[in-house]
């Protein structure tokens, strides 16, 4: 095995990040093949989204959510690798999106049942410039590597929902409890392991309290504010759900009033009890090189139901304890 396939296989084993893992394959890619464009494609619903992109010719968000078509739907729906200058064109009605390369790559990313959960491909815009088969080879076992990413992302998700929703049933001190919280989601969510806010809605006052704060840039964990301030105002008198922000690929909402050191990439999700919204759990980056991604708003989508559960939990055990 050359060192190429072991920097690849090294990078999955040591369970970085997806965008990290996306990028460790691109710049391997990149080293030994014409693939300075390169997107990974991953399913949702009957739809795309494409967390991974780099194309030098057409710019795409990694948050966007788009239609299935194009050649990467063709190699979904196959669940076959198309390659553009070996294998027959595809079908009237399947066309390429953006500007034709000189050579096209596209291999799915199966799951261990062999369904396609993706695509992972390669593209070059130099005239002349072509695949061979070596470089398929390595394609389809990256392909392999990211797809075992994905899936193992998936399970590290589903661990920390497990972990957090056992806290229910732990006598801890609520300090102890957000503690907890806060180590458990430094696994799934990365940037949440400088920047976490965990604040509780004051109804009656209006103002959002903070309860947890880790903050690199803003200092601001004694003081509330407005239930109407910010993207965390926004979550609560207008969207009512998560909300994933990234500066310039993502409009600011018109309802939004902006507060804080603005940052780079921001995450939010409303924490839900009997039906309300009692709280808001915060992640966000001022780096760019630490993205924030759909996968964390789907990780974070599904931990805050357990997070409010063990709040109240918790906070019903210490009221009982003071009677």
């Amino acid at each position: 095995m050359t060192d190429d396939y072991r920097k690849v296989l090294r990078s999955i084993n040591s369970r970085a990040s997806l965008p990290v893992v996306y990028a460790s394959c691109h710049a391997e890619l990149a080293a030994r093949m014409p693939a300075a464009d390169m997107y990974v494609s991953l399913v949702e619903g009957d739809k795309l989204r494409f967390p991974y992109y780099v194309d030098r010719m057409n710019a795409e968000s990694t948050l966007t959510i788009l239609p299935r078509n194009g050649w990467t739907a063709y190699v979904l729906d196959r669940a076959e690798r198309y390659w553009m200058s070996v294998d027959p064109p595809p079908p009237d009605g399947v066309a390429p999106i953006g500007t034709v390369p000189s050579d096209w790559l596209g291999v799915p990313l199966l799951d261990r049942d062999g369904s396609p959960i993706g695509v992972l491909a390669v593209q070059t815009y130099e005239p002349g410039t072509s695949y061979c088969d070596d470089d398929l080879a390595f394609v389809e076992f990256v392909a392999g590597a990211i797809s075992l990413a994905v899936q193992l992302a998936s399970q590290d998700r589903e661990l920390a929902i497990r972990r957090i929703a056992a806290l229910v049933d732990e006598a801890l001190d609520i300090g102890d409890l957000y503690a907890r919280i806060h180590d458990i989601m430094k696994s799934v969510l990365p940037a949440s392991r400088r920047n976490i806010v965990i604040a509780k809605v004051d109804e009656d006052a209006g103002v959002f309290r903070p309860v947890y704060w880790r903050d690199e840039k803003d200092d601001f964990d004694a003081l509330p504010w407005t239930l109407d301030s910010g993207f965390c105002g926004y979550i609560y008198g207008h969207l009512k759900a998560s909300f994933v922000f990234e500066a310039g690929k993502v409009p600011v909402p018109p309802e939004v009033r902006q507060i804080g050191y603005p940052s780079k990439y921001w995450l939010g999700a409303p924490l839900y009890g009997r039906d309300r919204i009692i709280g808001v759990v915060v992640i966000q980056s001022y780096d760019q090189r630490e993205a924030i991604t759909k996968e964390d708003q789907y990780a974070l989508d599904g931990i805050c139901p357990y997070i409010a559960a063990a709040i109240g939990a918790t906070e019903l055990f210490q009221r009982s304890r003071c009677l």
